[in-house]
């Protein structure tokens, strides 16, 4: 979406096979383990926690923000603000919160998946009886993209 929208998107992979077909969505740069891009980034979005999200606060530009989504790592982040204070300006970290209403942002995504603009990223798909083996897959990192539960 961030590049739909025109932003230079670049994404950071725990390994490299991880990132297969990231380019072809939309990522101009891919960096895979701990590699980090060579300039500072305006914005963030970390799925993953502890010190990868440290490491990426640390590189936003002046008004830059990160948003925490999760927490994959189940690590503390532990940020050297005073390092931060050092360098100057201003970079904001707030937790991605969720929040209605949602109409017309979900029309037009559901618009652009029928139109085939928008690939959801579907790993796994199976029935609500098989969630457990979902919340599984998922945890042990063992779905690339969604997983999505059929009810009925």
């Amino acid at each position: 979406m961030a590049a739909r929208a025109g932003a230079h998107v670049v994404a950071s992979v725990g390994r490299p096979e991880r990132g297969a077909g990231l380019r072809e969505l939309g990522a101009a740069e891919v960096l895979s383990g701990s590699a980090v891009p060579d300039e500072p980034v305006f914005g963030v979005l970390d799925n993953v926690g502890g010190a990868v999200l440290a490491e990426a606060f640390a590189r936003l530009e002046d008004g830059g923000l990160a948003l925490s989504i999760g927490m994959a790592a189940r690590a503390d982040t532990v940020i050297d603000f005073e390092q931060m204070r050092m360098r100057g300006g201003i970079r904001r970290l707030e937790p991605f919160t969720v929040s209605g209403p949602f109409g017309p942002d979900t029309g037009y995504l559901v618009d652009l998946l029928n139109g085939g603009a928008l690939d959801p990223q579907i790993g796994w798909h199976g029935s609500w009886d098989r969630v457990h083996e979902a919340v599984d897959m998922l945890f042990s990192r063992r779905v690339h993209g969604k997983a999505v539960l059929t009810i009925g």
